[in-house]
């Protein structure tokens, strides 16, 4: 009888997790609600501690195709690289081989995010190639999909910056970003099922 309640705590504790992950879910839809979305469940990833590349289960039987755009947490995860079936593979921002064209929500300024798994240790990533010669941009600004990004959709939420400094040419800044997904737990993730034109 102990058994069997055990089993039954525990099940309700998964079943509660799960709840909380797709009410996330749920309102990270409706935030972005001009795009359609379809929800999928990871179910493997490379070595490591981060969700710096992984595999979710639906495929292009499922509509999905390569570079649809990933989201999770209150954000940007990445896009999928390669699609089969009834699965797809997930290249996320944090990886070593991604950037990405990114904006600063408050002056409309664009940078680059790169990809920094060494980094991301500190839960962190970076950006670099920021002109802002205003210094209007500072620590907690927004930082979002650009416009003028060729696989990512404009205004999707990458993070908040965190450091900045002057580059040595003096006319470019990089720093740091605190992104706005927690790649060291992620299970369900949105994909938005339309590509950038």
């Amino acid at each position: 009888q102990v058994n069997d309640l055990t089993n039954e705590n525990t099940k309700l504790q998964q079943d509660k997790y799960e709840l909380s992950t797709l009410q996330q879910l749920y309102k990270l839809s409706s935030q972005y609600d001009e795009y359609k979305t379809t929800g999928a469940r990871v179910i493997a990833k490379d070595s490591g501690n981060w969700y710096h590349s992984f595999v979710i289960d639906k495929g292009y039987d499922n509509g999905l195709s390569i570079d649809m755009n990933v989201m999770a947490g209150s954000g940007l995860v990445g896009r999928i690289t390669d699609v089969g079936p009834n699965w797809s593979k997930v290249i996320s921002i944090i990886d070593d081989n991604s950037n990405v064209s990114g904006m600063v929500l408050s002056t409309s300024d664009n940078l680059i995010v790169c990809g920094d798994l060494e980094l991301y240790d500190d839960g962190l990533i970076r950006f670099e190639n920021l002109v802002d010669n205003a210094d209007r941009v500072v620590e907690g600004d927004k930082i979002v999909t650009s416009h003028v990004s060729d696989k990512y959709l404009p205004g999707i939420l990458i993070g908040y910056i965190s450091s900045i400094s002057m580059d040595a040419n003096n006319l470019t800044k990089s720093g740091l970003i605190t992104p706005a997904v927690d790649f060291e737990h992620l299970e369900e993730v949105l994909v938005i099922t339309e590509l950038k034109q």
